[in-house]
């Protein structure tokens, strides 16, 4: 039971700091003004295909359009290499397969539609944003609180190991 105990503390105490830091960087990703912007790149505060790399982006296209590079490339007729070709042939296909189309459209009654949807705030049509955020609250909360007890249950164990030292020297 006592290793059961100890391994279960520093588990806990591991993951909790993971924990910690996907709550914090989700909030900020989900409300940007908590950091002083306004909204993230793109559209809405919602992470879009290539948004970070614009540079590698064809000229005249832009992040918040919903189109992936390889539609992208596609329009233009760049290939993967560089080079122009006909328009309409990519070398990067534009979609993956089980994944919806860029932008999420269509793929609202599928597992990952649902589990984008989640992600984003949303359950169906319905906006939860404020649910996600609460969520993200309060595993903050807890996440601290646990990794605070944890260290409190680390030191009164510490100091009762350094009392057993001393009696059974003495």
């Amino acid at each position: 039971m006592k290793k059961t105990r100890k391994a279960h503390l520093w588990i806990g105490l591991i993951c909790s700091i993971f924990i910690l830091i996907e709550s914090v960087t989700g909030l900020l990703m989900n409300e940007p003004w908590l950091i002083g912007q306004t909204q993230m790149e793109g559209n809405k505060g919602n992470f879009q295909p290539g948004q970070f790399n614009r540079e590698a982006m064809p000229q005249g296209t832009t992040s918040n359009s919903g189109q992936t590079q390889g539609q992208a490339q596609a329009q233009t007729g760049t290939t993967a290499n560089g080079q122009t070709g006909q328009t309409g042939q990519a070398a990067v296909p534009t979609q993956f397969p089980g994944r919806p189309g860029a932008g999420g459209e269509g793929g609202t009654t599928s597992i990952t539609g649902i589990i984008r949807g989640l992600h984003e705030g949303k359950i169906g049509t319905t906006n939860v944003k404020w649910l996600v955020d609460l969520v993200a609250i309060a595993l903050i909360f807890l996440t601290g609180s646990g990794i605070y007890l944890s260290m409190k249950v680390l030191k009164a164990d510490k100091k009762r190991r350094k009392r057993n030292t001393e009696g059974q020297v003495a």
